[in-house]
């Protein structure tokens, strides 16, 4: 597949490149990143073709915005595709010398509150557009309402009510006003796309690490009905965070830690397949997801200028149908799961 392809998201006139570059690792999520590989990395993805950026609040407490709007903002908006996401306000912690951000590397030093209500809708989308200095995003995000983050049914189901009373109202006026062309959701849980599906009718969902080569039984039951409902989905992990880009080594991370061992064993077979066919696994990861029609792009993440360079190389690169026939035939993937033409 070609890095000018484009696919529509849902039924709105809002069109992705099949292949984006995502942000999160940019925000520190293993390791602090300084400056100037940051920008190195962008300007490779820029130089390389990618039109499609996807950041987020909370990657680095702002520091993905940062960056990627110091790397876009001299290009033409008209050039390129930026998503972003809402449900976090950032705000300056009561003990400002003492304060060290948890969870990121390199971080800026902020708290984030996972806000749902219409204020925190619009305060965390304006918040947005100052960080990244650029003053239209093309869609939004919903950002991990899911039972990750809120542990407790009751807590999930108070935050899901402060959406539906108010936050999404903020979402749906940005939307028809013409501020934003899509309204999603991020989801990292089996479950939440029907969750979402019962209340809101949205345009797109940011599926990570749930539909990959590694694993796509969800294509059954909730792509299905995100389809029928007119959304789209953008798969974000289609590495599963790591395993599928290293290949089994020592260390290889599954769901950002160790792999069980059922998960290596797993990727071992899909690898011997793939070297039966002098195929790269990353290639093959990269482009399983997109041959479901209901899949507008992927995004990947990078942290170096040559890991952009190899991934946009994995997915233009050709793969023979006799791979893909035969990860079908040794029960590698669901029989009925859609496969890259001529499988």
């Amino acid at each position: 597949m070609q890095l000018d392809t484009v696919r529509r998201v849902g039924r709105t006139d809002l069109h992705l490149p099949v292949l984006g570059l995502g942000t999160c690792p940019l925000g520190g999520v293993y390791e602090a990143i300084d400056e100037t590989t940051a920008r190195a990395t962008f300007e490779a993805a820029w130089k390389s073709g990618l039109r499609f950026y996807d950041t987020a609040p909370w990657y680095g407490l702002g520091q993905a915005e940062h960056r990627t709007g110091r790397a876009l903002f001299e290009q033409d908006r008209g050039g390129y595709r930026l998503t972003t996401k809402v449900g976090r306000v950032l705000k300056a912690p009561r003990e400002r010398a003492s304060f060290r951000p948890p969870n990121w590397a390199g971080a800026l030093p902020f708290e984030a509150h996972h806000l749902f209500t219409y204020d925190a809708i619009m305060r965390s989308y304006e918040d947005s557009l100052q960080r990244l200095g650029i003053n239209r995003v093309d869609a939004l995000y919903i950002h991990d309402l899911d039972s990750g983050y809120f542990r407790s049914e009751a807590e999930l189901t108070a935050r899901l009510d402060d959406l539906e009373k108010g936050g999404y109202r903020a979402l749906e006026e940005l939307k028809r006003s013409g501020d934003i062309g899509a309204i999603g959701a991020g989801i990292n849980e089996r479950g939440m796309i029907d969750r979402f599906l019962q209340r809101f009718d949205l345009d797109v969902f940011l599926v990570a690490s749930r539909y990959t080569l590694l694993e796509h039984d969800i294509y059954f039951d909730e792509v299905a009905r995100a389809a029928r409902r007119g959304a789209s989905l953008v798969v974000g992990g289609a590495f599963n965070s790591g395993i599928l880009a290293t290949g089994v080594v020592e260390g290889a991370k599954y769901e950002y830690g160790p792999a069980s061992a059922g998960i290596v064993a797993r990727v071992e077979k899909l690898a011997r397949v793939a070297r039966a066919h002098g195929v790269a696994l990353p290639a093959a990861a990269l482009q399983f997801p997109l041959a479901a029609s209901e899949v507008a792009a992927v995004v990947f993440g990078a942290v170096k200028p040559a890991e952009v360079e190899a991934n946009v190389a994995h997915f233009t690169a050709a793969i023979p149908a006799g791979f893909w026939s035969d990860l079908r035939g040794e029960g590698l993937v669901h029989p009925d799961v859609p496969l890259p033409a001529g499988a």
